[in-house]
C-alpha cells in the first residue's frame, strides 16, 4: 500500500484517479489536507487485491486523520471522504467486486474513518458523530461491534472472502480498535485477533516471492556512486516523526502523572475539629421529596437514581448509557431523560452542580489526555443541555472529578461501570424554622 504524502502546501492540481477535481478557489487549508489522498489513489492500480487497490486513498487517510490535532474545516473533509467512498465503489465495481463485497468493504472503511475522526479534538465534539460516514451510508451511529461480527463471519470462508479480509486487516493495522478500546485487556485481545487474521490470510495467499525484482542488483550497480544515499525529504520526515514521538511520549507521561495527582487530591482528608457542644436547636423538619416524585418513571426504568436530603437533592446518571465509550457527546436517546431532569430542576429554586466521574482505567488520547479531562467535558456537555432547557445558565456549574469519590471499588467491570457517572446536585435552600414558642400562645 502506498504511503500517504506529507501534508505540505501544494498548488491546485489537475483531476486524478477517482475524478477528484481541484479549483483555483479551493481554500489552501482544505487543499493541503486532501491533496495527498487523490495522488495516492493513482498509485494503487495494480496488485492481487482489487478492493485494497480501490480503497488505497481512504486507507492512507486513517492514520493521518487520527493524529491531526487541528483541521480547518471538518465538514468539508467529511464531504470529500463521502465522495471518495463513492469513487471507491466505482473503482471496486470496475475491478469485478460484487455488490455484497463492496457494501461490506464500505462499512469497514466508514467505521474506521469515523473512529479516527472521533478520537480527535475537532471530530469528537459531537458534530462528526451526528453526521458520520456510517450514518450517511448505512444509517448506523456506531460500527465498533458489527465490524468484528462481520470479520468473524468472513473468517469462516477465508478463501472466498480473502480480498475483504485483507481490507479489514489493513483497517486494524492502521489503528482501528472498535469495541476492544473499552474492554478489559482489550489491546491484548485485539493483538491476538490481528495475528490470527494475518495467519489466516497468509495461509490462503501463501508466501511472497523472495525477490521483488529479478534485476535489482543491476539497478543498484548503475546508480551514481556520488549520490547521497538517503533523500533529504526522508531525513526531514524522520526528524518530524521523532519529534512527534517525543511529544506524544511526554504528553502521555504528563497525563499519567496528572491522574495520580488527582487521585491523591481525592484521598486528602480534612482534619477534624472538635467543637463545643451547642445548645439544642430546633429539629429541622424533613422536607418532602423534591425530585424523586417527579422523576419516579425514570427511576423505575433505571435511567436515574435520586437522593433527596435536607439541603440538597442528587440525581445520578449512569455514564455507560449517557455517552459512548471514550466520548463526551450525549447519546440522542438520552435527550428526553435530560429534558425530564431539567423540568424537575425548574420546579425547585437553587444552584445546580453537574459533576462528572470516571473509573480508574487511565484514558490517554489526543482529545482526552487524562480521566479528569474526560470527566470535565462530560460534565460540561450535560450542564449545557440543562442550562439551555432551564433558561438560566447562571444556575448551572460543571465540575470534573476524574476517578475520585468512587461509589464502588474499581475491581470489576460492573463496579467500574457504576463509577462512570454524572451527578447533578440541586443545592436547595433549607426550610425555615418556626420561631421559638410559636404555637404556645393561648
Amino acid at each position: 500500500m502506498a504511503s500517504h504524502p506529507d501534508l505540505a502546501p501544494v498548488a491546485p492540481v489537475a483531476p486524478v484517479a477517482g475524478d477528484q477535481t481541484w479549483h483555483a478557489d479551493t481554500p489552501p487549508g482544505e487543499a493541503r489536507w486532501f491533496a495527498g489522498a487523490a495522488a495516492a489513489a493513482a498509485v494503487a492500480t495494480e496488485g492481487g487485491n482489487p478492493l485494497v487497490a480501490a480503497a488505497n486513498a481512504l486507507l492512507n487517510l486513517i492514520p493521518q486523520i487520527r493524529y491531526t490535532v487541528h483541521h480547518p474545516n471538518p465538514a468539508w473533509l467529511r464531504e470529500h471522504l463521502a465522495n471518495e467512498i463513492r469513487q471507491f465503489e466505482e473503482r471496486a465495481r470496475s475491478a469485478g467486486a460484487t455488490p455484497e463485497q463492496i457494501g461490506a468493504a464500505r462499512y469497514g472503511l466508514c467505521t474506521a474513518l469515523d473512529e479516527a475522526a472521533a478520537l480527535t479534538p475537532w471530530g469528537g465534539a459531537g458534530d462528526w458523530s451526528a453526521n458520520s460516514l456510517l450514518v450517511a451510508f448505512h444509517n448506523e451511529t456506531w460500527g465498533g461491534e458489527k465490524f468484528f461480527e462481520l470479520l468473524n463471519r468472513l473468517m469462516q470462508q477465508p478463501r472466498e472472502q480473502l480480498n475483504l479480509l485483507e481490507l479489514l486487516y489493513y483497517c486494524l493495522v492502521l489503528g482501528f480498535e472498535g469495541r476492544y478500546r473499552v474492554l478489559d485487556n482489550g489491546r491484548a485481545q485485539l493483538d491476538d485477533l490481528r495475528h490470527t487474521l494475518a495467519r489466516t490470510i497468509r495461509g490462503v495467499r501463501g508466501d511472497y516471492d523472495a525477490a521483488l525484482s529479478a534485476h535489482w542488483r543491476d539497478e543498484i550497480a548503475r546508480e551514481d556512486p556520488h549520490r547521497f544515499g538517503i533523500p533529504l525529504w526522508a531525513c526531514a520526515a524522520l526528524t518530524v516523526l521523532m519529534g512527534f514521538g517525543v511529544y506524544v511520549g511526554l504528553d502521555l507521561a504528563l497525563a499519567g502523572r496528572s491522574d495520580k495527582a488527582f487521585a491523591m487530591i481525592g484521598r486528602l482528608q480534612i482534619p477534624s475539629v472538635r467543637l463545643q457542644a451547642a445548645e439544642p436547636q430546633a429539629v429541622r423538619p424533613v422536607p418532602p421529596p423534591r425530585l424523586a416524585g417527579f422523576l419516579a418513571p425514570e427511576i423505575a426504568e433505571g435511567l436515574v437514581e435520586v437522593r433527596d436530603a435536607t439541603d440538597r437533592s442528587v440525581i445520578v446518571l449512569r455514564g455507560d448509557g449517557l455517552f459512548e465509550s471514550g466520548s463526551a457527546t450525549v447519546i440522542d436517546r438520552y435527550q428526553p431523560t435530560l429534558a425530564r431532569v431539567a423540568a424537575a430542576l425548574a420546579r425547585v429554586p437553587g444552584a445546580v452542580v453537574v459533576a462528572g466521574y470516571t473509573d480508574n482505567v487511565p484514558v490517554h488520547s489526543a482529545r482526552f489526555p487524562s480521566n479528569w479531562d474526560l470527566s470535565v467535558e462530560r460534565a460540561q456537555a450535560v450542564a449545557a443541555i440543562l442550562a439551555a432547557r432551564l433558561g438560566d445558565a447562571s444556575r448551572v456549574r460543571a465540575e470534573g472529578r476524574g476517578a475520585t469519590d468512587p461509589v464502588a471499588p474499581n475491581d470489576s467491570a460492573a463496579n467500574r461501570a457504576r463509577n462512570r457517572r454524572v451527578e447533578i446536585t440541586l443545592l436547595a435552600a433549607p426550610p425555615k424554622l418556626a420561631a421559638p414558642g410559636a404555637g404556645d400562645a393561648p
